[in-house]
Formats: C-alpha cells, sequence, structure tokens
C-alpha cells in the first residue's frame, strides 16, 4: 500500500520511516509519565484502568485501531511483575542471610504479585504506546477527521 502524502508523523519534529534511539528516549519518558506518547498532552486515562478512545490534544487512536493491541502492554505487565518479585525475592534474601524469613518472602511475594500489576497497569498501557509508536510511526488513518478503514 502506497504512502498517503497525509500521513502525520509524531508530533516530536522527527521524520518518519527509521527507528530513532532519541525518537523512542521522548516516546518512551511520555509513556511512563501515563501520557500520550505521540504528543505528550495528559489525560489519556478516564480512570486508572480506563484509557480513552482517542488523545484530546492530538487526536491518536490509542489502541491504535487494533483489537489485540492490549496484548503487548499485558505481556509487559506481567514481566515486570514478574521481575519486581525476583528482585524483591532476591533483595529479602541476600540482606537477610542466613536468617531468612521465608513466611515474609512469601507473603510478601504473594502481595507483590497481587498489587504489581495493578499499580503498574496504566503505565504498560501507555509505554506499550510508545514502543509501538517508535517502530511503527502513526499515519494520518489513526488520527481525529481522518477516514478510517
Amino acid at each position: 500500500m502506497a504512502s498517503d502524502s497525509r500521513d502525520v508523523v509524531a508530533t516530536i519534529g522527527l521524520a518518519a520511516g527509521g527507528f530513532s534511539a532519541r525518537r523512542l528516549r521522548i516516546l518512551l519518558w511520555r509513556g511512563v509519565r501515563r501520557r500520550c506518547p505521540n504528543c505528550g498532552a495528559g489525560g489519556a486515562f478516564e480512570s486508572w484502568f480506563r484509557l480513552r478512545a482517542r488523545c484530546g490534544a492530538c487526536g491518536l487512536r490509542l489502541d491504535r485501531g487494533e483489537n489485540d493491541f492490549f496484548l503487548g502492554a499485558f505481556t509487559l505487565n506481567f514481566v515486570t511483575a514478574e521481575l519486581a518479585l525476583c528482585a524483591f525475592m532476591l533483595a529479602v534474601i541476600v540482606a537477610l542471610w542466613p536468617a531468612v524469613p521465608w513466611d515474609f518472602v512469601l507473603y510478601g511475594g504473594a502481595v507483590l504479585m497481587v498489587l504489581m500489576p495493578l499499580i503498574f497497569y496504566p503505565f504498560s498501557r501507555t509505554i506499550w504506546l510508545a514502543i509501538d509508536l517508535a517502530f511503527r510511526p502513526a499515519t494520518g488513518r489513526e488520527f481525529r477527521g481522518e477516514v478510517e478503514g
């Protein structure tokens, strides 16, 4: 499919097409702050768990118009929770060796595995969108006012 001359690329002033580490850093920083990775505007979430359909400032579809886009964010959230559990267990075991309170490790790890995905969920959504935008810049079809389909 030929590129549409009206395609809109990320609004950070960088050309579309190639991957850029600078662009990735900017997009990730915006995603870490739960903002629209494309323009940096806040208000990407209606609530802690509900992402808006579009950015209120630039009009970017925050799900990229794909039914399974959430799978990347789900995986990022899951991996982050698992890494947090490993870091917690390693830190407790190393810090308190040889008298490790195994009950604390067990129950603390269980609490961490329940809370971490809930706390990190909105961040995983915007960080995943940032990663996706770094490798697949947004096109005109993903912005408000453009014909979808």
